[in-house]
């Protein structure tokens, strides 16, 4: 009996997790131009990091901001996370560079503190519940 008893309360755990949705509010602050597209995509798996792909959970874009941009990803499940980020200033749908792979315009992810390219190991975050993240662009 003790061992069913057991085995319904785990599995009632395990479902409640499974289940569990959260939203999460990406704040992007101290855009220096309020021009362009701004792409953000949201990544589950080190493999589609940081590129803005069809292979993230998903990537919007957003051409209505100033100085402050933000989205709200809602009814994510539970689980690792990392974002990545640029804004498009010429509208050409990429992110520009330079000969050696420099970003030309600017970029970010989540967690990122030098101007390299971000590792998804370095970038995650565990999204539990409701989250808000203040992001800024490493020019």
């Amino acid at each position: 009996m003790k061992i069913i008893v057991l085995t319904l309360c785990i599995l009632s755990f395990s479902l409640n997790v499974i289940g569990q949705k959260a939203d999460l509010k990406v704040i992007l602050e101290d855009i220096e131009e309020s021009k362009g597209t701004i792409y953000i995509s949201l990544h589950s798996k080190e493999e589609t990091f940081p590129d803005n792909s069809d292979d993230s959970v998903i990537t919007i874009t957003l051409t209505d901001f100033d100085s402050n941009a933000e989205y709200t990803f809602k009814n994510l499940d539970i689980g690792d996370y990392a974002i990545s980020f640029f804004q498009d200033l010429n509208d050409n749908e990429e992110l520009d560079t330079n000969f050696i792979g420099f970003p030309k315009e600017p970029v970010g992810a989540s967690n990122m503190t030098s101007l390299a390219r971000p590792k998804f190991s370095k970038c995650k975050f565990s999204l539990e519940s409701d989250k808000t993240l203040n992001l800024q662009f490493m020019n």
